[in-house]
């Protein structure tokens, strides 16, 4: 018989607020402690095509980086993709997803199972998988990880709270400019906290994890490198679109810090 798996739900406020970044950080703490992990993503978002079969970015990326094993890995239930949501729209499709997500789950042997949400609270919904919907499911904890755009997140966060209720653990409040760190530890998260929501960690901004590099870029793009294939690994942190004569755009370039230009084939 397994084990009785505890499953933590990661969920996010917005796209890119580094869920999987941090599913990474807690799975390397997780295995140092000799803790067995199993992980998945019922909802699959970052879509792409090999071989004629659709693969879940994340999900390759993070096995790939935890070395798991084939029978601790689930891919997506359903890939939220046009076809599968006019299917849902049009009534073809009328699955209870939750009662599929429980089979999902129900043969994952391990201590933990990190289980990645979609993109926001109630993406989702359409198959009755919301993050609210999946913590209620499963009985799962949640842990939120929310971008920092400003003090605001305040209200963000006891949106959450009232949607999550118990099953909400923390928060992680992650890029935080440097100058606007000290505010958010003496006012927003003694704030939180006394709202019951508990600051599990604070990030500041850090234009590295911010970065792609550009043999990323030339994958991606499925581009030809014409020149220096010996420097694909420098980070892009900003992105320049060049649209003017080179003696007009000299002064943005000069501002800019480990820059890529993209601009027509035509210019000098």
């Amino acid at each position: 018989m397994a084990k009785s798996a505890k499953y933590l739900l990661i969920g996010s406020t917005e796209a890119y607020s580094g869920k999987s970044a941090t599913i990474l950080g807690i799975a390397d703490q997780l295995q140092a402690k000799e803790i067995t992990i199993a992980y998945c993503k019922p909802l699959g978002t970052f879509l792409s095509s090999n071989q004629g079969s659709t693969i879940e970015q994340d999900v390759q990326f993070i096995t790939d980086i935890l070395k798991l094993p084939e029978s601790m890995v689930r891919s997506p239930l359903l890939f939220m993709d046009a076809e599968t949501i006019e299917k849902r729209l049009g009534g073809q499709d009328s699955t209870d997803y939750r009662q599929s997500l429980q089979d999902y789950l129900q043969s994952l042997n391990s201590d933990v199972v990190l289980v990645e949400g979609a993109a926001t609270l109630s993406a989702g919904t359409l198959f009755n998988l919301s993050l609210p919907k999946v913590a209620q499911t499963i009985n799962a904890a949640v842990l939120l990880v929310a971008r920092f755009h400003s003090v605001l997140l305040a209200d963000t966060l006891l949106f959450a709270k009232q949607r999550l209720g118990e099953s909400l653990v923390g928060v992680l409040i992650n890029d935080i400019p440097q100058e606007k760190l000290s505010r958010v530890k003496t006012t927003l998260k003694p704030f939180l906290e006394r709202q019951e929501i508990p600051v599990l960690g604070m990030l500041p901004r850090n234009n590295l994890l911010r970065s792609v590099s550009v043999r990323e870029l030339v994958r991606q793009l499925q581009a030809n490198v014409l020149c220096c294939p010996d420097r694909l690994d420098l980070m892009v942190e900003t992105l320049t679109i060049g649209a003017m004569n080179v003696n007009a755009a000299l002064k943005y370039l000069r501002k800019g810090v480990n820059m890529a230009v993209v601009t027509g084939g035509d210019r000098p």
